[in-house]
């Protein structure tokens, strides 16, 4: 079984916790009633990112609310960030509800999510294709956004040791914004970190990856050398 760190295994958790408590929606059911059971916990009320749930990933919650920022985006587009969520969308860091929702269902929560757009002026912020190419094109963007989904949850967004996991934590998770613990950092000690604590489970401080993870440590630790030096 996968295990997660940080805010990826809370919002596993929070995901679980929903399916769990509505396990059927009838077939019949608007989208405001789907929006209330699947989105309000991080995207709130009003669709302004400010959900309860919403502090506990490190990516900021998307504004629904922004009429010029959902107005680039199609209907088959939403379609597929709420279908699929950070699989196929991984700046976004949210989940996928295609095994959770109906076809009808996304569609009827595309058209209630287009409700909650309002007129907030010119657009202000990376519009979608704009965050999307700068993922692509730019490591540090990658190692910023993988850091949030993997690391932030324990270590914290700004690399202090302060990640919301790190409440319930005996132990304080390592500043990794620390120069000189920066300095020791490279893809090759975590990897080397990972592959003995995996091997030593009674010991290990860190979770078990995701099999696809270590494709993403270089970048991670590009993104931790900068914590450090902005500090």
């Amino acid at each position: 079984m996968k295990q997660f760190s940080g805010c990826r295994w809370l919002l596993a958790t929070l995901s679980l916790a929903i399916t769990a408590s509505f396990p059927v929606i009838a077939a019949t059911a608007d989208g405001k009633s789907i929006y209330n059971r699947f989105c309000i916990y991080c995207h709130g009320e009003k669709g302004e990112g400010d959900g309860p749930a919403g502090s506990l990933s490190g990516v900021d919650t998307g504004d629904l609310s922004n009429g010029a920022y959902m107005s680039q985006l199609s209907d088959q587009e939403l379609y597929d960030r709420i279908a699929w969520g950070e699989e196929k969308f991984p700046y976004l860091q949210m989940p996928g509800w295609r095994s959770s929702l109906s076809d009808g269902e996304i569609r009827a929560l595309v058209k209630y999510v287009r409700t909650l757009a309002v007129d907030k002026g010119l657009l202000t912020i990376p519009s979608p294709k704009e965050r999307e190419q700068k993922f692509r094109t730019d490591p540090l963007e990658r190692g910023r956004i993988y850091y949030l989904h993997y690391c932030s949850g324990c270590h914290g967004k700004s690399g202090h040791g302060d990640g919301e996991a790190a409440k319930n934590m005996t132990t304080r998770p390592v500043a990794l914004s620390n120069p000189g613990i920066a300095a020791t950092i490279t893809p090759e000690s975590v990897n080397d970190y990972l592959t003995a604590s995996k091997q030593r489970k009674e010991t290990r401080n860190m979770p078990v990856f995701e099999d696809d993870f270590k494709d993403k440590v270089d970048e991670i630790v590009l993104y931790i050398k900068m914590l450090a030096k902005t500090k």
